[in-house]
């Protein structure tokens, strides 16, 4: 469950089994932006597999998405559902890579049909710190 901490924590939960759905029929992933496109974020993505659930802070909307890549400084959620929601709406969030589950505030920074981007914000220095741990393993495993 979230809660209203206003930080990001991260939990080591070994034995969290994940979650089958709907999403795993849906095989596609985002496409990388095409040649000449001006790249405006400052941290490379690494494509993920993971689990989300988001809350809008005012708590009008829960939903629950599927994390195709993660940054230092963000991540994109795909999601069946209906988000009508701005750019810049507070949002908390939780999701599992492997076996550590973060929960942090964000920020919509994008929409678009099927998901949204996000931005991390409040990060504390041990949820930074575990970010920058899984960032380096994802890069790693991409030079393999």
């Amino acid at each position: 469950m979230i809660g209203g901490t206003g930080v990001c924590e991260v939990t080591e939960m070994a034995e969290l089994e994940p979650r089958v759905d709907e999403f795993e029929a849906h095989g596609e992933r985002r496409r990388v932006a095409k040649e000449g496109t001006v790249e405006r974020r400052k941290d490379t993505r690494y494509a993920v597999d993971a689990w989300a659930e988001v809350i809008v802070k005012d708590g009008t909307m829960l939903f629950r998405g599927r994390v195709l890549d993660v940054s230092a400084g963000g991540c994109y959620v795909e999601t069946e559902a209906r988000l009508r929601l701005a750019p810049g709406t507070p949002v908390e969030m939780v999701f599992r890579v492997d076996d550590r589950v973060f929960q942090c505030d964000a920020t919509i920074r994008m929409m678009r049909t099927k998901g949204a981007g996000f931005l991390f914000s409040n990060l504390d220095a041990r949820v930074r710190i575990e970010l920058e741990g899984l960032i380096r393993e994802l890069s790693s495993a991409g030079d393999e």
